[in-house]
């Protein structure tokens, strides 16, 4: 705050020094320092602090405004025009084709062939009379059954047999007990009679002869056999002219040349290569100003044109110096 109030103080200095530097020499000046105060001055001397405002100067300069670079460019190949002789067609050999003669000739000609067939001669047959068998002459049996006659016959069914039986206790002697008593008791046979046929005479066979019958029939008998014949029948012909060749076509050769033409044709005598092609470096002169001498804040001396004693032996101060008015400038 004290800065800011001596500050003002020297602006108002500077406004007074303004009004009183009038046909001066050129003030001295002392380079401002951060701090501190302005140099000591005599009475009547005065130094304001005020902005030296920098310099600058023109300066012209080479700019780069587009760098060297290169591309590769195509180099088209050469050719040059030539006449050359083509073949266009080859030597080739032609047929030429010599027709065959012929002459006329007659010959037999076959319509059927010769061949076999057969007759046949059928057979001969009779019609004569015959004594046929109907029943040939032989023997049959006669039979005489056999005869039987019923007999009585006496069957055992159950054999005889013994078995004990259990009868009332009895006394046998007197000096004896009383004790169980045993009977043997005897079962006789059973027997069962039975009527059966059996054989009285036997039966007998006896052979009675049969007599042939015959009986007149006609018969039809083959008096020769029948024949198969074989009979040639000869070929058939027929007399036919016709065309034979008499001299055979033949092929004779005929050559045909090769045909050439004359042509011209573009040959290549430098093939397509490719080259370098340098683009240099543009550069542009420009001027601009640049900074020669910064701005700089400098006291210069001068002198007061009003008498500061006597303005402050009247007003004890210098108007507007006090605190409370460089509290307002502030």
């Amino acid at each position: 705050m004290k800065n800011s109030a001596f500050r003002s103080v020297l602006a108002v200095c500077a406004v007074l020094a303004s009004f009183a530097v009038v046909g001066a020499e050129a003030p001295d000046e002392v380079p401002f320092k951060e701090g501190d105060g302005p140099p000591s001055a005599n009475p009547g001397e005065m130094w304001c602090l005020v902005v030296r405002p920098a310099t600058y100067k023109t300066v012209t300069e080479q700019v780069l405004i587009q760098p060297a670079t290169f591309f590769m460019e195509m180099v088209p190949a050469k050719f040059e025009t030539k006449e050359e002789t083509i073949q266009v067609a080859p030597e080739t050999k032609r047929a030429c084709v010599v027709p065959a003669k012929f002459k006329c000739e007659k010959f037999q000609q076959i319509v059927r062939e010769e061949c076999v067939s057969y007759e046949i001669i059928p057979a001969e047959y009779n019609t004569v009379e015959e004594q046929v068998v109907v029943r040939a002459a032989g023997e049959t049996l006669s039979v005489s059954p056999a005869t039987y006659k019923t007999v009585s016959e006496q069957i055992l069914v159950a054999p005889a047999r013994r078995y004990w039986k259990k009868v009332s206790s009895g006394k046998v002697d007197k000096r004896d007990e009383n004790g169980d008593c045993y009977c043997m008791c005897e079962v006789p046979a059973k027997y069962v009679t039975v009527c059966r046929q059996v054989l009285d005479k036997e039966g007998t066979q006896t052979k009675v002869p049969i007599t042939a019958q015959t009986k007149c029939v006609k018969v039809r008998k083959m008096v020769k056999a029948p024949e198969v014949k074989k009979v040639t029948v000869p070929a058939e012909y027929v007399t036919m002219e016709r065309e034979i060749i008499d001299v055979p076509a033949s092929v004779t050769y005929e050559t045909v040349p090769a045909k050439f033409e004359t042509i011209q044709k573009e040959v290549q005598v430098a093939p397509e290569t490719t080259r370098k092609v340098e683009i240099p470096a543009k550069y542009e002169t420009t001027s601009h100003s640049v900074l020669d001498m910064p701005a700089k804040m400098v006291w210069k001396k001068g002198k007061c044109k009003c008498d500061t004693n006597a303005i402050v032996s009247k007003y004890k101060e210098i108007p507007g110096t006090d605190i409370e008015s460089l509290m307002k400038l502030k």
